[in-house]
C-alpha cells in the first residue's frame, strides 16, 4: 500500500470496492483534516466526538501526522470548548498546536498524550491569559524526560511556568531545539532574575530563533553563551522585572551572532527610553548588524540596511492616517534608493503591505500579520494554512 500511496486517484477509486479496501485506502487519502464547529458549542457538539476517535483503540490506522485545535470560538471569551486528549499509541504525531487554552483539566489531558508521542518535533500552545495557568500543569504527572526531542516550541499566554526552570528544561530537554517562543505573563517570579537564563545554558538550549519577552537580566550572557541565532525578537513584558538596556543586547547580537543573524525584533518598551531605539542606537544597530533582512522597528535610518526586506513599524497610537503618511515617507524614500530589497511593510501586528517594483508602489492586496509565507515577523506557523491575500 506505501508504494502505490502517491496515486491518489487510484486509491480513490480503490476505497470505493469494498470496506476492507476503503479502510486500507481511506488514511493515504487525506493529508489534512480540518473539524470546524461554528457559533454555540453544546455538550454533544459533533466535533468532541470526532476527537474521541483519536483515542479509539479500533480506530488504528489513523496515520495523523499534525493536529491543531483552537479552543475558542469566534464569539470568545465564551463559549470554549474543552476536550480531553486521548490520543491512542498509534497516533504518531509530528506537530502540534492548540490555541485559546484556558483550562487546567485540557492541559493536564494534553500531558498524559504527550508521554506517548514519541515522535512529536513541534509542539505550541497558547493558553488565554485570563485563565492563569502553569506550565507545570502539562508536565506535573511526568515522572521522566519527554519521549521526544523538540524541534519547535511556542508557549504563550501562561501566567507563570509554576516549577523551578531547571526542572521544566529536564522535563522537556532542549539539546534539539532550534526554535523557541516564550512569551509569560505577569505572575513570573524569579527569585533570581538570572535564574531563567543560568538554568536555560545549562540545559544547552541553543536556538536558530528566539522570540521572548523575559529581557530580564541574564539574556546577555545567554546570547553570549553560544553563535548561530540567525532570528532574534524581544517583545515587551507587562512586569516590572528588571530588564537588560536594548545597546547591551545588540552589542551581545554583535559579537557572538553578526554572520547569522537575519531577523531582529525590538518592540518599543513603555518603561524607560533606554528600552526604545532611537537615532544613535538604529545607527549602531546598522553598523554592528549590517545583515538583517527583517526588522521591527523604525526610522529613516534603519533602511540603510542594505539586506532588509521587512520593516514591522510599531505606532504609538494605530490611526490610519499616521499609517498613510508613514508608507508616503516610505515610498518616497524608496524612489531616492534606499532599501532596495525592502518588499513587505507592516504595522503593528495588523496591516501588512506589499512594494511592487517598476516602479516603485505600493501593492492594492493588504494581507493581516500571521499569514506571510517566506517570512518570520509576519508569519506565524500556527495559521501557516491560511493563503495570503498577495
Amino acid at each position: 500500500m506505501e508504494n502505490v500511496q502517491e496515486y491518489r486517484a487510484d486509491l480513490a477509486k480503490l476505497a470505493r470496492v469494498s470496506h476492507e479496501l476503503n479502510d486500507l485506502a481511506t488514511p493515504y487519502l487525506y493529508q489534512t483534516v480540518h473539524f470546524h464547529s461554528p457559533g454555540r458549542i453544546k455538550p454533544d457538539d459533533q466535533l468532541l466526538s470526532q476527537l474521541d476517535i483519536l483515542g479509539n483503540l479500533h480506530f488504528n490506522k489513523l496515520r495523523l501526522r499534525c493536529l491543531r485545535i483552537r479552543m475558542g470560538t469566534d464569539c470568545t471569551p465564551k463559549p470554549f470548548f474543552r476536550p480531553t486528549l486521548h490520543l491512542h499509541t498509534t497516533v504518531k504525531l509530528r506537530v502540534m498546536h492548540l490555541t485559546q487554552v484556558d483550562n487546567v483539566v485540557v492541559l493536564q489531558s494534553l500531558g498524559v498524550a504527550l508521554k506517548h508521542a514519541t515522535q512529536l518535533e513541534r509542539l505550541s500552545i497558547w493558553a488565554d491569559d485570563r485563565a492563569e495557568l502553569s506550565i507545570s500543569s502539562l508536565v506535573e504527572d511526568w515522572h521522566k524526560p519527554a519521549p521526544f526531542r523538540l524541534r519547535s516550541l511556542d508557549i504563550r499566554g501562561f501566567s507563570d511556568i509554576g516549577i523551578p526552570v531547571k526542572s521544566m528544561w529536564a522535563a522537556i530537554p532542549p539539546t534539539e531545539l532550534r526554535e523557541l517562543t516564550l512569551e509569560l505573563g505577569p505572575s513570573l517570579l524569579v527569585q533570581d532574575p538570572t535564574e531563567f537564563w543560568d538554568a536555560s545554558v545549562e540545559a544547552d538550549l541553543r536556538p536558530l530563533r528566539l522570540r521572548v519577552n523575559l529581557g530580564i537580566k541574564g539574556i546577555q550572557e545567554f546570547i553570549s553563551s553560544f553563535s548561530g541565532l540567525e532570528a532574534f525578537h524581544l517583545v515587551p513584558s507587562d512586569t516590572l522585572r528588571p530588564m537588560e538596556p536594548i545597546r547591551v543586547l545588540v552589542d551581545a547580537l554583535r559579537r557572538h551572532h553578526s554572520s547569522t543573524l537575519k531577523v531582529l525584533g525590538l518592540s518599543p518598551f513603555l518603561d524607560g527610553s533606554k528600552y526604545v531605539l532611537d537615532v544613535p542606537d538604529i545607527k549602531y544597530l546598522v553598523g554592528a548588524l549590517p545583515d538583517i533582512e527583517e526588522l521591527r522597528e523604525f526610522m529613516q535610518i534603519a533602511l540603510l540596511l542594505p539586506r532588509l526586506r521587512v520593516a514591522q513599524i510599531d505606532l504609538v497610537h494605530e490611526d490610519p492616517a499616521t499609517e498613510s503618511i508613514f508608507l508616503d515617507f516610505i515610498v518616497y524614500l524608496l524612489r531616492k534608493g534606499y532599501a532596495r530589497n525592502l518588499t513587505y511593510v507592516a504595522f503593528d501586528d495588523t496591516t501588512v503591505c506589499e512594494i511592487r517594483r517598476n516602479p516603485i508602489r505600493l501593492s492594492d492586496g493588504v494581507s493581516r500579520v500571521g499569514y506571510v509565507g517566506g517570512t518570520v515577523l509576519l508569519n506565524e506557523e500556527v495559521f501557516d494554512w491560511v493563503r495570503t491575500s498577495f
